[in-house]
């Protein structure tokens, strides 16, 4: 993460999230460090930053405060919603502060045309069944005016997968191969300025603490363990650890188990 220019972002979210009272987590570490760089690199007061699927994100909150964007925090669900808007009376927030919540879809989004100057959409855009994804992107790139940037982070696999359900998450979940990446998430307005794939670290260090940790583990994968016993609300600030031990980022998405995705669109 230091190398990639993340780590610092991790240190002023992690602040941020105490402000909330919210949990980080081991994924979200990066990912969502991975959006407030672009953020910060994109966003200035006046600037118009559209959050999709912000559900307890602290990632809205933190650039508006950093860059004072005009921000959307949007969502299907009411009860993230709600949760947007408890972080606004944290921060206290209001709409003079040009910080606002409200519901979206993704596919039909109500911004004019040209009209956004950054968009985020982390861990979200799996969710969305159908060709949800791709018209979602067709969206971004209509309301993104020219220069503008979105970063889409997504799990993947080694071959394309649906799940209607899976342990950790009660909805529908895509997780892209790299074919798929392209085919479903790549437009022609947009040109790929950063990416990087979460991949796990050499096997031999995996299967040592695999082994250190065997008693707790018993033979299962670290991370099944971690959510299935709700570690990450138990344990939260242990997540960075994991994180920076647990994930490399790579430039290449063999083997890799998720993607952080950084798109300009065209002049």
């Amino acid at each position: 993460m230091f190398r990639e220019g993340l780590l610092q972002y991790w240190w002023m979210l992690y602040r941020h999230c105490k402000l909330l009272n919210q949990r980080t987590d081991i994924f979200r570490n990066i990912e969502d460090s991975f959006a407030a760089k672009h953020g910060d690199q994109c966003l200035r007061q006046g600037s118009v930053y559209l959050d999709i699927g912000s559900g307890s994100s602290p990632v809205p909150t933190f650039l508006h405060q950093r860059c004072r964007a005009i921000t959307y925090a949007t969502e299907m669900d009411p009860t993230y919603l709600d949760r947007q808007k408890s972080y606004m009376q944290t921060l206290e927030l209001g709409k003079r502060d040009n910080f606002f919540v409200q519901r979206e879809d993704a596919t039909r989004l109500s911004f004019a045309d040209g009209s956004v100057d950054f968009v985020t959409v982390v861990s979200t855009i799996e969710h969305i069944p159908g060709d949800g994804d791709s018209r979602s992107m067709a969206e971004f790139a209509r309301v993104l005016r020219p220069g503008g940037r979105v970063v889409v982070t997504v799990p993947t696999a080694p071959a394309y997968i649906e799940n209607q359900a899976t342990f950790y998450y009660a909805g529908f979940e895509r997780r892209y191969d790299p074919a798929a990446l392209v085919n479903r998430l790549f437009r022609p307005e947009f040109r790929l300025i950063e990416q990087f794939y979460m991949v796990s670290p050499p096997h031999e260090f995996v299967q040592q603490f695999q082994q250190a940790f065997s008693e707790v583990l018993h033979g299962e994968h670290w991370s099944d363990v971690w959510y299935k016993n709700g570690w990450h609300d138990q344990y939260p600030d242990v997540s960075i650890l994991m994180s920076v031990g647990m994930i490399r980022l790579s430039p290449d998405p063999a083997g890799s188990f998720g993607a952080c995705l950084a798109f300009e669109k065209s002049a």
